[in-house]
Order: structure tokens, then C-alpha cells, then sequence
């Protein structure tokens, strides 16, 4: 081989290009490591360390999803209920749980506490139990328990029938459980009336009548002693307050706080002119007669 320095300048130059060509072909398999493969692999592995990052961040955020949607589930789900009531002297509420495990069992939507249909539920209980009148609160007590909170009916009167006691609060409704101590008031039932348990009205609307009757009294200041029902009739009743002789006959059809009015003015009335009867007729709406 020639010495460089004897090569012709044709040789010269098909030496550089040679040399050249191999220094290149070196590069292409990667013998050398040249700045710009170190920044391209770094660039590739951010890349890949980012798209890491965002498919963790979605995991966790699907899965704190997850975990709200089964808490509101856990919080909202009706399994177990107990039933209370801060007014009644009875401790023995298990028939009322009872009865709304059975109304939830057969409308299983309304475990969540957000279907819940109160009103419908309420209906529910009093079919059975009358004597229930409000369902006033419903509290969450631990994981899928809840607390239902009941109010009951207060009687004003009761009265014997057959043999069985029977109660009517202020609003005219019927029942024979009494949760509360029971009425100074007892109603003595001489008209031989066949009593439903549960329904506002035995004939016509006479329990109503009876219960708003004693609520009028109380308004006006008067003390119901005594109602008796006369014989062959739930159309009239006789009225005794403390503190006065007479009775007063009054009409179940007509308005109970007229009626109860009327007797005081009457009462009034007697008073002043020291009179004293046997009783007084208010059947007659605006008039009043006295033996």
C-alpha cells in the first residue's frame, strides 16, 4: 500500500470518502452512543412515567366513586328497624317493628330511605294499630339501622261495650290500645251501639262527635264529667260538667262548638237568675229549653 504522502489526489480522495463512509455506517449500528440518542431515550421514558401517572390518577378516581356510591348505599339502606316513642308509658313496641319490617318487605324499593313513602307507611301501621297517629321522626342508627319514631293517639274518653274498652281521642278516631294513662272521662253507653274498632264513626259520625265535643268543652274553660248515651240513639247525648246539677242534650248532626257555647251561656244564665233545672234542651240550633 502507498504511503499517504506519495498517494495521488484522486487516491487522497477516495481514501476521505471511504473513511467517511465507514464513520458513518459505525453510527447507524449504534457503536457509538451520540448525544442525541441519550435525549430521545429520556424523553421516551417521561413519556411513558406520565401516561403511568395518568392512568393511576383515573384508578383512584373511579375507585373514590366507587366507595361514595357504596357509602350512600350503606347510609341510605333500610335492614333493620326499631321502633320508639318518647310519649308512651308502653316499652312493648315490637309489634310495630313488626309491622314495618312486613310493609318493607313487601315494597323492598322503600329500604332506601329516599323512597320511603311516610304517608303510605303511616296508613300501614294504622289498619292495625289505630291507635298510632304520626310517624314524627326517622333517625339513622348505625350502618343500614334506623330509628323510627311513633306518636300516639291520647284519649279524651273511654267507655265499655260488651265487655270492652274503647277509646276516642281528640279528633273523633276509635281505638282500645291506649298507650298514656287512661281518661278521667268514661262515657256510659246506654244505646246498645255496636262499636268498630279503628273507624272515625260508629253511626254517623259519632265518635267524632264525642271527641271534639270534650276539646270544644276544654276550649271554653268547661270540665266534661259525664256523657251518657241514651237508649235506641246515637243521635243525641247527654252532657255533664263539674261543677253544675244539670246535664245538657245535645245533637250529634250538629256543631259541636256551638252547642258547647250555648251551655255556658245557659250556665251563665242560671247562675244569674238563680235557677237550678232538671236539664236542658240545646238540639235546637239558636234555642234552648230547660225543665
Amino acid at each position: 500500500m502507498k504511503e499517504e504522502k506519495n498517494l495521488t489526489r484522486r487516491e487522497m480522495r477516495e481514501k476521505i470518502l471511504e473513511e467517511r463512509s465507514r464513520e458513518k455506517g459505525d453510527f447507524r449500528r449504534g457503536k457509538t452512543i451520540s448525544r442525541h440518542q441519550k435525549e430521545h431515550s429520556e424523553r421516551s421514558e417521561n413519556q411513558k412515567l406520565v401516561i403511568r401517572r395518568r392512568k393511576l390518577g383515573a384508578f383512584f378516581v373511579v375507585l373514590a366513586i366507587f366507595i361514595s356510591l357504596i357509602s350512600i348505599f350503606l347510609f341510605q339502606f333500610i335492614s333493620k328497624v326499631s321502633v320508639v316513642s318518647n310519649e308512651s308509658k308502653s316499652q312493648n313496641l315490637s309489634k310495630y317493628e313488626k309491622s314495618v319490617e312486613e310493609y318493607l318487605n313487601i315494597n323492598p324499593s322503600e329500604r332506601i330511605l329516599s323512597n320511603l313513602n311516610k304517608n303510605a307507611l303511616l296508613e300501614s301501621l294504622q289498619k292495625d294499630y289505630p291507635e298510632v297517629l304520626s310517624i314524627s321522626d326517622i333517625k339513622f342508627n348505625g350502618l343500614t339501622s334506623y330509628k323510627i319514631y311513633l306518636d300516639f293517639r291520647k284519649p279524651v274518653a273511654s267507655w265499655l261495650v260488651d265487655g270492652k274498652e274503647f277509646f276516642v281521642d281528640s279528633e273523633g278516631v276509635s281505638f282500645n290500645i291506649n298507650n298514656f294513662e287512661k281518661p278521667s272521662l268514661n262515657i256510659i253507653d246506654d244505646s246498645g251501639a255496636i262499636v268498630s274498632n279503628g273507624k272515625n264513626v260508629a253511626s254517623s259520625s259519632f265518635f267524632s262527635f264525642i271527641g271534639k265535643l270534650v276539646s270544644a268543652a276544654n276550649k271554653q274553660g268547661l270540665e266534661i264529667s259525664k256523657i251518657r248515651i241514651p237508649p235506641l240513639s246515637l243521635r243525641q247525648v247527654e252532657v255533664s260538667v263539674k261543677g253544675v246539677s244539670y246535664f245538657a242534650r245535645m245533637s250529634t248532626a250538629d256543631s259541636t262548638e256551638g252547642q258547647i257555647i250555648n251551655f255556658k251561656k245557659a250556665i251563665e244564665y242560671f247562675g244569674t237568675h238563680k235557677i237550678s233545672p232538671n236539664y236542658i234542651d240545646l238540639r235546637i240550633e239558636g234555642k234552648g229549653y230547660y225543665k
